[in-house]
Protein backbone atom coordinates (compact mmCIF):
# COMPACT_ATOMS: atom_id res chain seq x y z
CA UNK A 1 0.00 0.00 0.00
CA UNK A 2 0.99 3.11 -0.66
CA UNK A 3 0.37 6.66 1.64
CA UNK A 4 0.22 9.87 -0.03
CA UNK A 5 1.14 12.36 1.95
CA UNK A 6 0.33 16.42 1.49
CA UNK A 7 2.43 18.68 2.87
CA UNK A 8 6.12 18.26 4.15
CA UNK A 9 5.79 19.43 8.06
CA UNK A 10 6.82 17.65 11.02
CA UNK A 11 3.98 15.60 11.09
CA UNK A 12 4.19 14.17 7.71
CA UNK A 13 7.47 13.76 8.30
CA UNK A 14 6.25 11.78 11.74
CA UNK A 15 3.89 9.26 9.69
CA UNK A 16 6.82 8.38 7.39
CA UNK A 17 9.08 7.99 10.05
CA UNK A 18 7.18 5.49 11.73
CA UNK A 19 5.16 3.85 9.06
CA UNK A 20 7.59 3.76 6.17
CA UNK A 21 8.72 0.05 6.82
CA UNK A 22 4.77 -1.12 6.82
CA UNK A 23 4.08 0.78 3.73
CA UNK A 24 5.54 2.72 0.75
CA UNK A 25 5.48 7.08 1.63
CA UNK A 26 5.65 9.68 -1.00
CA UNK A 27 4.80 13.52 -0.41
CA UNK A 28 3.61 16.42 -2.08
CA UNK A 29 4.96 19.32 -1.45
CA UNK A 30 5.66 23.40 -2.49
CA UNK A 31 7.66 24.13 -0.04
CA UNK A 32 9.47 20.76 1.10
CA UNK A 33 10.50 17.68 -0.48
CA UNK A 34 8.11 16.21 -3.02
CA UNK A 35 8.73 13.20 -4.65
CA UNK A 36 5.61 13.87 -7.36
CA UNK A 37 4.88 16.58 -9.45
CA UNK A 38 1.78 17.59 -8.84
CA UNK A 39 -1.25 17.29 -6.10
CA UNK A 40 -2.79 15.01 -8.99
CA UNK A 41 0.40 12.82 -9.58
CA UNK A 42 -0.10 12.24 -5.67
CA UNK A 43 -3.57 10.75 -5.86
CA UNK A 44 -3.18 9.07 -8.73
CA UNK A 45 0.11 6.97 -6.90
CA UNK A 46 -1.69 6.76 -4.13
CA UNK A 47 -4.07 4.25 -1.82
CA UNK A 48 -4.20 6.62 0.65
CA UNK A 49 -3.66 10.22 0.60
CA UNK A 50 -2.98 12.18 3.96
CA UNK A 51 -3.84 16.36 3.92
CA UNK A 52 -0.83 17.16 6.44
CA UNK A 53 -1.13 20.92 5.74
CA UNK A 54 -1.53 23.84 7.56
CA UNK A 55 -4.64 24.58 9.42
CA UNK A 56 -5.15 27.65 6.67
CA UNK A 57 -4.81 26.04 3.37
CA UNK A 58 -6.10 22.34 4.22
CA UNK A 59 -9.48 23.13 2.77
CA UNK A 60 -8.29 24.32 -0.26
CA UNK A 61 -6.19 21.17 -0.30
CA UNK A 62 -8.83 18.77 0.23
CA UNK A 63 -10.94 20.95 -2.68
CA UNK A 64 -8.33 20.17 -5.31
CA UNK A 65 -8.52 16.20 -4.22
CA UNK A 66 -12.24 16.41 -4.60
CA UNK A 67 -11.78 17.46 -7.95
CA UNK A 68 -9.37 14.81 -8.67
CA UNK A 69 -11.27 12.53 -7.19
CA UNK A 70 -14.09 13.32 -9.74
CA UNK A 71 -11.97 13.49 -12.91
CA UNK A 72 -10.44 10.31 -12.23
CA UNK A 73 -12.62 8.24 -9.96
CA UNK A 74 -10.79 5.54 -7.89
CA UNK A 75 -11.44 3.74 -4.58
CA UNK A 76 -9.26 5.70 -2.67
CA UNK A 77 -8.91 6.78 1.09
CA UNK A 78 -8.68 10.65 1.80
CA UNK A 79 -8.16 12.17 5.44
CA UNK A 80 -6.65 15.20 6.58
CA UNK A 81 -5.22 15.56 10.45
CA UNK A 82 -6.13 19.32 11.00
CA UNK A 83 -5.92 20.80 14.65
CA UNK A 84 -10.08 21.61 14.14
CA UNK A 85 -12.60 20.92 11.86
CA UNK A 86 -15.12 23.76 11.14
CA UNK A 87 -12.88 25.07 8.07
CA UNK A 88 -12.52 21.46 6.88
CA UNK A 89 -15.78 19.57 7.14
CA UNK A 90 -17.46 21.58 4.05
CA UNK A 91 -14.45 20.69 1.95
CA UNK A 92 -15.24 16.65 1.80
CA UNK A 93 -19.04 17.44 -0.24
CA UNK A 94 -17.22 17.14 -3.73
CA UNK A 95 -15.43 14.20 -3.62
CA UNK A 96 -16.63 11.54 -5.55
CA UNK A 97 -18.58 8.62 -4.54
CA UNK A 98 -16.31 6.24 -4.52
CA UNK A 99 -13.48 7.72 -2.42
CA UNK A 100 -13.85 7.29 1.35
CA UNK A 101 -13.30 10.22 3.52
CA UNK A 102 -13.19 11.12 6.77
CA UNK A 103 -11.17 13.87 9.23
CA UNK A 104 -8.85 12.38 11.29
CA UNK A 105 -6.85 14.26 14.34
CA UNK A 106 -4.28 12.19 15.75
CA UNK A 107 -3.51 13.75 19.58
CA UNK A 108 0.07 13.60 19.53
CA UNK A 109 2.28 16.07 18.33
CA UNK A 110 5.69 15.40 15.69
CA UNK A 111 7.50 14.73 19.34
CA UNK A 112 6.01 11.70 19.99
CA UNK A 113 8.72 8.64 19.64
CA UNK A 114 5.84 6.15 17.70
CA UNK A 115 2.55 6.62 16.51
CA UNK A 116 1.66 2.82 17.63
CA UNK A 117 -1.01 2.40 20.25
CA UNK A 118 -1.49 6.67 20.04
CA UNK A 119 -4.76 7.94 20.25
CA UNK A 120 -6.63 8.93 17.19
CA UNK A 121 -9.68 10.78 16.88
CA UNK A 122 -12.03 10.19 13.59
CA UNK A 123 -14.45 12.58 12.69
CA UNK A 124 -17.38 11.71 10.17
CA UNK A 125 -18.38 13.65 7.12
CA UNK A 126 -21.91 14.58 7.36
CA UNK A 127 -23.73 12.35 4.43
CA UNK A 128 -20.52 10.43 4.31
CA UNK A 129 -20.42 8.89 7.78
CA UNK A 130 -19.89 5.50 6.55
CA UNK A 131 -16.42 6.04 5.59
CA UNK A 132 -15.68 6.89 9.16
CA UNK A 133 -15.16 3.37 9.95
CA UNK A 134 -13.17 2.49 6.85
CA UNK A 135 -10.50 5.26 8.04
CA UNK A 136 -10.63 4.19 11.61
CA UNK A 137 -9.67 0.39 9.76
CA UNK A 138 -6.85 2.34 8.06
CA UNK A 139 -5.31 3.70 11.80
CA UNK A 140 -5.88 0.51 13.57
CA UNK A 141 -3.83 -1.62 10.69
CA UNK A 142 -0.57 0.35 11.97
CA UNK A 143 -1.73 -0.10 15.94
CA UNK A 144 -3.64 3.39 16.28
CA UNK A 145 -6.71 3.96 19.19
CA UNK A 146 -9.65 5.31 17.35
CA UNK A 147 -12.00 7.67 19.21
CA UNK A 148 -15.32 8.50 17.02
CA UNK A 149 -16.55 12.33 17.14
CA UNK A 150 -19.12 14.17 15.40
CA UNK A 151 -17.07 17.52 14.12
CA UNK A 152 -18.63 20.17 17.01
CA UNK A 153 -17.97 17.98 19.55
CA UNK A 154 -14.48 17.55 18.71
CA UNK A 155 -13.77 21.26 18.55
CA UNK A 156 -15.19 22.27 21.31
CA UNK A 157 -13.07 19.48 23.34
CA UNK A 158 -10.15 20.70 21.45
CA UNK A 159 -10.68 24.22 22.59
CA UNK A 160 -10.61 22.90 26.52
CA UNK A 161 -7.77 20.02 25.34
CA UNK A 162 -5.66 22.40 23.38
CA UNK A 163 -6.03 25.83 23.44
CA UNK A 164 -6.99 26.20 27.10
CA UNK A 165 -3.52 24.68 27.98
CA UNK A 166 -1.60 26.74 25.14
CA UNK A 167 -3.59 30.15 26.81
CA UNK A 168 -2.40 29.03 30.01
CA UNK A 169 1.22 28.31 29.05
CA UNK A 170 1.68 31.56 27.13
CA UNK A 171 -0.22 33.67 29.40
CA UNK A 172 2.38 32.37 32.04
CA UNK A 173 5.58 32.67 30.00
CA UNK A 174 4.49 36.02 28.79
CA UNK A 175 3.40 37.19 32.56
CA UNK A 176 7.06 35.68 33.71
CA UNK A 177 8.88 37.38 31.47
CA UNK A 178 7.16 41.14 32.12
CA UNK A 179 7.80 40.67 35.62
CA UNK A 180 11.87 39.09 35.47
CA UNK A 181 10.42 36.17 37.24
CA UNK A 182 13.01 34.12 36.11
CA UNK A 183 15.27 35.40 38.93
CA UNK A 184 13.16 33.94 41.55
CA UNK A 185 11.83 31.06 39.98
CA UNK A 186 12.04 27.66 41.17
CA UNK A 187 10.51 23.84 40.49
CA UNK A 188 6.67 25.04 39.68
CA UNK A 189 7.70 28.42 37.84
CA UNK A 190 10.56 26.26 35.64
CA UNK A 191 7.53 23.64 34.90
CA UNK A 192 5.11 26.39 33.74
CA UNK A 193 7.68 28.17 31.73
CA UNK A 194 9.33 24.99 29.94
CA UNK A 195 5.49 24.05 29.07
CA UNK A 196 5.12 28.04 27.79
CA UNK A 197 8.37 27.71 25.47
CA UNK A 198 7.49 24.31 23.98
CA UNK A 199 4.35 25.53 22.64
CA UNK A 200 6.73 27.91 20.97
CA UNK A 201 7.56 25.09 19.37
CA UNK A 202 4.64 25.46 16.66
CA UNK A 203 4.08 28.17 14.43
CA UNK A 204 3.21 31.32 15.01
CA UNK A 205 0.41 31.00 12.81
CA UNK A 206 -0.80 27.67 14.08
CA UNK A 207 -0.81 29.16 17.44
CA UNK A 208 -3.16 31.75 17.00
CA UNK A 209 -5.41 29.83 15.50
CA UNK A 210 -5.48 27.55 18.24
CA UNK A 211 -5.85 30.54 20.43
CA UNK A 212 -8.91 32.12 18.21
CA UNK A 213 -10.74 29.03 17.60
CA UNK A 214 -10.37 28.24 21.10
CA UNK A 215 -11.93 31.79 22.36
CA UNK A 216 -15.23 30.39 23.48
CA UNK A 217 -13.49 27.63 25.64
CA UNK A 218 -10.91 29.79 27.24
CA UNK A 219 -13.84 31.96 28.41
CA UNK A 220 -15.46 28.77 29.97
CA UNK A 221 -12.48 28.41 31.84
CA UNK A 222 -11.65 31.89 33.10
CA UNK A 223 -15.61 31.99 34.04
CA UNK A 224 -15.19 28.89 35.98
CA UNK A 225 -12.43 30.13 38.22
CA UNK A 226 -13.93 33.09 39.06
CA UNK A 227 -17.02 31.04 40.22
CA UNK A 228 -14.95 28.00 41.50
CA UNK A 229 -11.41 28.80 42.81
CA UNK A 230 -9.39 26.42 43.17
CA UNK A 231 -10.30 24.38 46.03
CA UNK A 232 -6.99 21.82 47.34
CA UNK A 233 -8.86 19.81 49.77
CA UNK A 234 -11.61 18.57 47.75
CA UNK A 235 -9.12 17.99 44.51
CA UNK A 236 -7.24 15.28 47.03
CA UNK A 237 -10.31 13.42 47.61
CA UNK A 238 -10.50 13.09 43.58
CA UNK A 239 -7.65 11.22 43.38
CA UNK A 240 -5.85 7.92 45.19
CA UNK A 241 -2.86 8.67 47.10
CA UNK A 242 -0.28 7.10 44.84
CA UNK A 243 -1.31 8.33 41.96
CA UNK A 244 -0.77 12.24 43.32
CA UNK A 245 2.54 10.98 44.45
CA UNK A 246 3.36 10.02 41.12
CA UNK A 247 2.18 12.93 39.52
CA UNK A 248 4.78 14.63 41.57
CA UNK A 249 7.58 12.25 40.58
CA UNK A 250 6.73 12.78 36.88
CA UNK A 251 6.88 16.34 37.64
CA UNK A 252 10.53 16.47 38.99
CA UNK A 253 11.30 14.03 36.67
CA UNK A 254 10.20 16.18 33.11
CA UNK A 255 12.56 18.82 34.67
CA UNK A 256 15.78 16.83 34.86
Amino acid sequence: MRLGIAGYGRMGRLFERCLGGRFEVIFYSEHGRSDVESLEELYLKSDVVMVASSLASTPERLGKLAEISREYGGKKIVFDIATFKSHVIKAYTGFSEETTVASVHPMFGPGAKTIEGKRFIVVPIPGREEGAEKVADFIRSFGGKVTFLDWKTHDKMMGFVIGVPYFIGLGYLSFSRKLRLEEFGGTSWAFLETYGKAVLHDSPDFIRDVLSLSREQIEDFLNFLRENPPNPGALIGEFEREEIKEAYRRFYKTLE
